[in-house]
C-alpha cells in the first residue's frame, strides 16, 4: 500500500504565528539532524497521534503548551490526504479531527472546528489500507487477541522509537504490551501474505459449518440410538398386535428395520372398531357392544342438534327484544303521527315552506300522520315476544330432556352387559388397551420415520460435509504453513543481504539469520552451530544493525505482494545512538574539536547507505525518515538520502519565537 509521509504541522495556539512546517520527500531517506532537546523523539508520538492513536505519547510542556493542533500529510495511491488532531488536555486524548482529501491538499492557516472523529479517521485508515473487516474467530466485535485487524496494528511495523530501534529483546512498537503483540502475532501470517481474504472468510465460514456439524452430529448419534431402541422394542410391538388381530403375518427376530415400518403402516391404515378375536364366548358380547355403541352415536348426535336449537332460539328471542326496544325509544321520543296531527288543525299554512297557497296541505299532512300512526301500531306488537317461541323453547326442552334419560338408560344397559359378562368386561379392557397401542405405535412410527435413520438430519449434515471440504481445500492449512515458511525464509536472505553492508560481527554477515513470527524475535547461529535469540547476542550495533535489516526486508517483501496493507515508510529514533557520546559531532561539539572515531564514523554511515540502498533497490516505493544526532558529514555524499531539517543554532520543531514571551 502506498502510504508515505508528505508533511507534518503544528498549528499555534498564538493566531499571529504560521503553522511549523516540516517537510517529507517520499521515496527517499529524510533525515532530521539535530541536537538533544530539539523536538527529534516528538516525531514518532505526534505522528502516532494523528494516526489514530488511542493514546497521546507527545512530550508535555513546550510541544504540547504552545500548540493547538497537530497534523500530517499523506501521500496515497490515488490522492493526498490531511489528518489533523486537537491537541490532548491533560491526561485525556482528543477526539476532535480535522480531515482535508484532495488530489493536492493545501495547508489551512488554521483549524476552526473538527470534522471528524476518532472513530471516523480509524475507518478511514482501515479503507484506504484494505485490512479485513472480521476477527479471526468471526466475530466482528470480538476484543483481545483474536480481534480483527486494524490500521492501528500495522503501527507496529513502521515506528522505530528511540527505546526499540537498539533493543535486543522487542522489535515492534508497542509490543511490550501483551495484547498487542499476540494480535501481532496471530495476525502476521495475513501481514506477509500467506494468508488472503478469501482464506480468512473461507477459515470463518469454516468455523461455522464446524460448529454446526458437531451439533448435527449429536443429534444423529441420538437418532441412531432412537432407531436402535426401536428396532429392538418393536417386534415385541408388532406381536402384541398379532393378538389384537391386526396384524396377519409372523413377526420374526430377523426382520428388517424396512419390513417392521411397513407392517406398522399397514395396521395404521385398517385400524378396526373393535378387537378382532376369535374367541367365541366374547364374539356375541362384541356385537352387542357394538350395537349399543352405535345407538350410543346416534343418541349423542340427537342432543346435540336439540342443543343447538335452543342456542338458536335463545339468540333470536334477544335479537328480537333488542329490536323492539329500539324501536318503542324511536317512537316514544319523537310522536310523528301527534306531532302531524296538531299541525293539521292549526295554521293554514304550510308546514314545509310557510305559504298558504297550498289548498291541500292539511289532508297531505293528515295522511302523512296516518301513515306513522299506523307504523307505531306496529311498534306495540314487539312489546311482547310471541307465544310462539315460548312453545318451541318448551317443546325442546322436552324433547332434550327425553333423549338424556334415554342416554342414561342406554348406560345402564351398558353397565349391566360389563357388570354380567366377566368377558364381556375383558374384552372391553382389552379394547381399550388396543387403542391405547394403537396411539403408541403411530407416535412411534412418525418419531422413527423423522429421526430413525437420520431423516431431516442426514441431508443437512451431508451438505455440510461437503461445504467443510471445500473451505478446507481454500483454507489449505499446510499450504499457509508452507507459503509462511517461505516467506520469513526469504526475509532472512534480504537481512543477510542488508546485515552485510552493517556493522556487525563477521559470522552474523555468513548465515541468514530466523525471523521467527511466533515469538516475533530474530535468531542467529552461534559457532557452536546452536540458534539463539538476539538477547543472547552480544553488542548494541549488532542489535541497533538486526533492526535497520529487518525493516528493510519487511518493507521489501510487502511491496513485492499483489496487495499488502502496510504503510510503505519506517521512522527511525536515533539509530546512531549506541556510537553516542563518540558519534554526536553537532555544530555545537566543535569548539571541544572533538573528532569522529573513523571506525564509529563508517559503522553510523553504512546505516544511510544501507537504507538508501533499499529504498533506491524498490524505486522509491518506501520511505525511511531518521531521526539523529548525526549530522551532514556523514551521509551528504550518499545517494537517496534528504537532509530536511537541521535543528541546532536554536531551530527546533516549535520554533522560539512561539515561547519566548511567556518566559
Amino acid at each position: 500500500m502506498r502510504f508515505q509521509l508528505l508533511r507534518l504541522v503544528i498549528w499555534p495556539k498564538d493566531p499571529q504565528f504560521a503553522p511549523r512546517v516540516v517537510e517529507f520527500t517520499p521515496g527517499v531517506v529524510n533525515v532530521i539532524t539535530g541536537g538533544s532537546r530539539t523536538g527529534k523523539s516528538a516525531i514518532i508520538p505526534i505522528i502516532d497521534y494523528c494516526l489514530a492513536s488511542s493514546d497521546c505519547f507527545v512530550p508535555i510542556d513546550t510541544i504540547r503548551d504552545n500548540a493547538l493542533w497537530y497534523g500530517v500529510v499523506v501521500q496515497t495511491d490515488s490522492e493526498e490526504m490531511l489528518l489533523a488532531r486537537c491537541v490532548s488536555t491533560g491526561n485525556k486524548v482528543s477526539n476532535a479531527f480535522f480531515v482535508l482529501r484532495a488530489s493536492a491538499v493545501s495547508i489551512p492557516p488554521a483549524i476552526g472546528e473538527a470534522n471528524e472523529t476518532l472513530d471516523g479517521v480509524k475507518n478511514i485508515l482501515n479503507t484506504i489500507s484494505s485490512v479485513p473487516y472480521f476477527s479471526l474467530e468471526g466475530d466482528e466485535n470480538q476484543r483481545g487477541y483474536q480481534a480483527r485487524l486494524g490500521f492501528r496494528d500495522l503501527m507496529a511495523l513502521v515506528f522505530q522509537s528511540q527505546d526499540i530501534v537498539a533493543n535486543q529483546n522487542i522489535l515492534f512498537y508497542k509490543t511490550h504490551a501483551h495484547v498487542h503483540r499476540e494480535r501481532l502475532r496471530n495476525w502476521f501470517p495475513f501481514i506477509l501474505g500467506a494468508e488472503t481474504i478469501e482464506i480468512l472468510q473461507a477459515r470463518q465460514r469454516l468455523q461455522e459449518v464446524e460448529q454446526k456439524l458437531k451439533r448435527l452430529s449429536r443429534e444423529l448419534e441420538k437418532a441412531k440410538a432412537h432407531s436402535l431402541s426401536w428396532m429392538n422394542n418393536m417386534v415385541g410391538h408388532l406381536r402384541v398386535a398379532v393378538e389384537y388381530g391386526l396384524l396377519d403375518e409372523k413377526i420374526t427376530e430377523t426382520a428388517t428395520s424396512e419390513d417392521l415400518l411397513l407392517a406398522a403402516k399397514r395396521i395404521l391404515e385398517n385400524v378396526p372398531d373393535h378387537t378382532n378375536t376369535d374367541a367365541d364366548d366374547v364374539r356375541g358380547s362384541n356385537d352387542e357392544f357394538a350395537r349399543l355403541e352405535t345407538e350410543e352415536n346416534g343418541l349423542s348426535t340427537e342432543i346435540a342438534l336439540v342443543k343447538k336449537r335452543l342456542s338458536t332460539l335463545d339468540r333470536l328471542k334477544g335479537s328480537f327484544t333488542d329490536y323492539g326496544n329500539a324501536v318503542r325509544r324511536r317512537v316514544d321520543r319523537l310522536h310523528i303521527s301527534q306531532r302531524l296531527e296538531d299541525i293539521s288543525k292549526g295554521s293554514n299554512s304550510c308546514p314545509a315552506c310557510g305559504s298558504a297557497e297550498h289548498p291541500r296541505s292539511k289532508s297531505e299532512l293528515r295522511k302523512i300522520g296516518n301513515a306513522f300512526r299506523a307504523y307505531e301500531g306496529e311498534s306495540k306488537l314487539l312489546e311482547e315476544i310471541p307465544t310462539s317461541f315460548s312453545r318451541e323453547e318448551d317443546g325442546l326442552k322436552v324433547e332434550l330432556g327425553s333423549l338424556l334419560e334415554a342416554k342414561k338408560a342406554h348406560q345402564g344397559r351398558y353397565d349391566i352387559l360389563l357388570a354380567r359378562d366377566t368377558k364381556a368386561q375383558e374384552e372391553f379392557q382389552r379394547r381399550k388397551n388396543m387403542f391405547f397401542f394403537l396411539g403408541h405405535l403411530k407416535a412411534s412410527l412418525e418419531t422413527f420415520e423423522s429421526l430413525g435413520d437420520g431423516g431431516e438430519f442426514h441431508d443437512e449434515v451431508s451438505l455440510l460435509q461437503s461445504e467443510s471440504e471445500r473451505l478446507n481445500r481454500i483454507v489449505d492449512r499446510g499450504g499457509v504453513t508452507k507459503r509462511l515458511k517461505a516467506a520469513t525464509v526469504r526475509i532472512a536472505q534480504r537481512m543477510l543481504y542488508h546485515l552485510k553492508t552493517l556493522d556487525v560481527e563477521g559470522k552474523y554477515r555468513e548465515v541468514a539469520p530466523r525471523f521467527d513470527v511466533e515469538d516475533l524475535n530474530i535468531s542467529v547461529l552461534s559457532t557452536d552451530d546452536s540458534w539463539h535469540y538476539l538477547a543472547e547476542v552480544g553488542s548494541a550495533s549488532n542489535w541497533v544493525s538486526f533492526h535497520l535489516a529487518l525493516f528493510c526486508s519487511l518493507q521489501e517483501h510487502f511491496i513485492g505482494q499483489a496487495v499488502s496493507s502496510v504503510p510503505s515508510f519506517v521512522i527511525f529514533d536515533q539509530p546512531s545512538q549506541v556510537y553516542f557520546p563518540k558519534v554526536r559531532r553537532g555544530r555545537e561539539e566543535e569548539e571541544d574539536d572533538h573528532k569522529y572515531e573513523d571506525e564509529d564514523v563508517q559503522a553510523v554511515k553504512k546505516m544511510f547507505r544501507t537504507l538508501a540502498d533499499s529504498i533506491i533497490g524498490t524505486d522509491g516505493a518506501w520511505q525511511a525518515i531518521v531521526l539523529d544526532h548525526a549530522d551532514g558529514s556523514i551521509y551528504s555524499d550518499i545517494d537517496g538520502v534528504h537532509e530536511v531539517e537541521e535543528w541546532r543554532r536554536g531551530e527546533k520543531l516549535i520554533p522560539e519565537e512561539w515561547y519566548e514571551e511567556k518566559k
